[in-house]
């Protein structure tokens, strides 16, 4: 069977017709396509050898449309929380009729899309408008928004004068208007109300009253807390309101519930770690993994830094390792956000970042969104920042209770592997043994560019290692289908249909990567002495040439894998600024890691400061040398000039002595010379007669007595 080159989420556009289709799901059967600028939703099913021909004809192109990039969070509350809500009803459709989504067609009752109308109080056309929306969009986020936003952010943030909202029937005057300030204050009672079973809304809110909003005064010699009125204060309200728009109710059930009966309600009693499994990228582990091995600062290779830390991700399906990060940051959101950026990499460059070559295109899959992923009770995976991700990516997050790591097996033996294959490498080389005698801190001789690249060598290895231990099913058997991750990625895709992919990956990527402030002037943008050129895009070369020399604040996007690069918003597009290479200092820093780069600015800073007290060291005793020069010349000081005739007399003789004195000097060295030139000549027996007998001292001293009597010639 010929194989179709299209993907998921590209435009088939027959011109004949002037009919659009968008193509939602692949397998090695069927092809699912949407049709385009309908009112309606129509899904339609063609078989693979169809397409093929219908791709063939001459009238039809098949291409990628472009895609728009939003920050969610630049957006007002009502936009973000319809936003959150419409991407919340699209992950339980999709959960219970995708991947392909054709028994949403014909007249069949559709119980499951009945039962989220209730759920969210919304109306059969407006749940059909948001399903239109994501599959004519090719599952793209931006169709969850109102599109009128995109028109509309560019404009200033409304300013209250007043609290917004309903006024209170009691009181004149209470609440504020909430600002990010108050926000702030806000989400630190929310973290006050997630700390313990015992608190409720009503405590928090009073506790949080008397830390920002009181004032104590004395009363009868004694300190009272009061707090302050109402009217500069925010109500209960405002902060409930605010707490509930943050928090789920089934957050907010999981907090007050006990640790006992969390574990009773979501163990997972599997037999089999593939037993529920619906083919790659259904269910991934992700865990992290403190690694047995000292390394040590690539900018200083004397200092030893430290462990690294591991993060894998792993299809409990095939086994595959579909990402993989490597960083000092333990129980950190950022070795979770760099694990999910390395899902979207082009893993050939990925790859050749590290010195390593990869070749295969079906060894290390890229572009995949996971639906399930399994976690322990660390710190990074129960933070706001994981949650978010997993709710906005439509991640279905699964946290295993704790010491309970055999129910995440499949990625805690990748990490036993892991240490076990490397060990032999990395012995008297920085591996860490609990030994009284072990000496890794002196032994460490790797960096974690270096070892970075053994991790990737590994994953690599690991994706085409033969499994004996995994269960192969019949069909597997009947079809001789070796158990090697890669190969069963491969028979998974073409059994179950490709997993989901990352339908707008330049908005996958605006959304992981860290907002940071840069600086931009006529010489680029500027961040952590970095230089950054961006040399197709007219407008923003414009803006840096008005600038000249003065320096203004710019909203840039950085992948803290990777200084090479920087990234920000235009027009609906992720647009790159590559690092300025011509610039000197720049080149050699283009791979470097946002942390292998601070550290060099922290080294240099100190080389800096050191050089400053070696500069004032040098200074110090040039400036005792001069003194003691000028001290030694008023010391032979004889005589005061008295007059300027006395001057010109003094400054000629001295002129006279010094010129004898460097002609002297020339004498010598014609004499050394001639020295010279008469040992070569007596070597070939000759003689030499171009000298007289006289020395050099008294044929100078006769010279200057002729010179002296033409003097006093000229003087009578």
């Amino acid at each position: 069977m010929t194989e179709i080159i299209a993907t998921v989420g590209m435009v088939m556009n027959d011109r004949v017709t002037g009919t659009k289709y968008r193509i939602i799901y692949i397998s090695n059967e069927k092809v699912v396509v949407c049709k385009m600028e309908d009112t309606k939703l129509i899904l339609l099913e063609y078989d693979q050898e169809l397409i093929i021909q219908f791709l063939a004809q001459d009238g039809v192109e098949l291409y990628q449309d472009e895609s728009k990039v939003f920050d969610i969070s630049s957006f007002t509350d009502s936009v973000r929380s319809k936003y959150e809500e419409n991407r919340k009803i699209m992950y339980e459709i999709e959960k219970e009729y995708g991947p392909d989504y054709m028994e949403l067609m014909g007249r069949k009752k559709k119980k499951v899309l009945y039962e989220i109308m209730e759920k969210y109080h919304i109306s059969k056309s407006k749940i059909w408008r948001i399903i239109r929306n994501y599959l004519q969009s090719g599952m793209r986020e931006y169709s969850l928004l109102d599109q009128k936003v995109f028109v509309l952010q560019n404009k200033k943030e409304k300013r209250y004068s007043k609290k917004p909202g309903k006024q209170s029937k009691y009181l004149e005057s209470a609440g504020i208007i909430v600002t990010e300030d108050i926000k702030e204050i806000f989400d630190w009672g929310i973290k006050e109300y997630k700390s313990g079973r015992w608190k409720s809304f009503q405590s928090v809110y009073v506790h949080m009253m008397r830390v920002y909003f009181s004032s104590t005064d004395v009363i009868d010699g004694e300190q009272t807390i009061r707090l302050k009125p109402e009217s500069e204060r925010p109500t209960f309200y405002q902060f409930y309101y605010y707490a509930h728009k943050r928090l789920t109710r089934k957050e907010i059930n999981r907090i007050k519930t006990s640790a006992e009966q969390q574990r009773n309600d979501h163990r997972l009693l599997l037999s089999d770690s593939l037993d529920g499994v619906k083919g790659p990228g259904d269910l991934v582990e992700i865990d992290a993994c403190e690694v047995d091995i000292s390394l040590v600062s690539e900018v200083n290779p004397e200092k030893t830094v430290g462990r690294p830390v591991v993060y894998f991700m792993i299809d409990v399906y095939t086994r595959i390792i579909l990402a993989v990060s490597v960083s000092f940051d333990n129980n950190s959101a950022l070795g979770i956000t760099n694990l999910f950026l390395n899902l979207s990499d082009n893993k050939h460059e990925y790859c050749a970042r590290y010195g390593i070559t990869y070749t295969g295109d079906d060894i290390w899959p890229s572009n995949i969104i996971p639906r399930r992923v399994r976690v322990d009770r660390g710190a990074e995976f129960k933070g706001k920042e994981f949650d978010r991700l997993c709710i906005e990516l439509g991640i279905e997050k699964q946290i295993v209770p704790g010491a309970m790591g055999s129910l995440k097996g499949v990625v805690e033996q990748s990490f036993h592997r892991l240490q076990s294959e490397q060990r032999e490498h990395i012995e008297n080389h920085g591996l860490i043994e609990k030994r009284y005698d072990s000496h890794h801190h002196k032994e460490a001789s790797l960096n974690i560019r270096q070892y970075t690249a053994m991790v990737i060598n590994y994953v690599l290895n690991h994706n085409q290692t033969y499994n004996e231990y995994y269960r192969t099913t019949k069909n597997m058997q009947q079809k001789q289908i070796k158990p090697i991750p890669a190969l069963l990625w491969k028979y998974g895709v073409e059994r179950y249909g490709h997993p989901r992919p990352i339908s707008d990956i330049e908005q996958y990527r605006y959304r992981l990567l860290s907002p940071v402030k840069a600086k931009i002037s006529r010489r680029g943008i500027e961040y952590k002495k970095l230089w950054y050129f961006p040399s197709d895009d007219d407008e923003l070369l414009r803006k840096m040439f008005e600038l000249g020399n003065k320096r203004e604040v710019f909203i840039v996007r950085i992948d803290k894998r990777y200084v090479g690069a920087v990234y920000y918003e235009k027009a609906g597009k992720l647009a790159k600024v590559p690092l300025n290479t011509r610039m000197v200092g720049n080149q050699e820093f283009e791979n470097y890691t946002l942390k292998e780069w601070e550290d060099y600015l922290k080294s240099r800073r100190e080389m800096d400061a050191r050089g400053r007290v070696y500069n004032h060291n040098v200074k110090a005793y040039a400036q005792g040398v001069n003194e003691s020069i000028v001290a030694a010349s008023i010391a032979k000081r004889q005589m005061a000039v008295s007059d300027e005739k006395s001057i010109r007399e003094e400054r000629e003789k001295e002129k006279q002595r010094v010129s004898r004195q460097g002609k002297i000097e020339i004498a010598k060295n014609l004499e050394v010379q001639n020295q010279q030139l008469q040992i070569a000549e007596d070597d070939r027996g000759k003689k030499n007669k171009r000298y007289d007998d006289m020395n050099a001292d008294d044929a100078m001293e006769r010279f200057w007595e002729m010179e002296e009597l033409k003097d006093d010639e000229e003087e009578f």
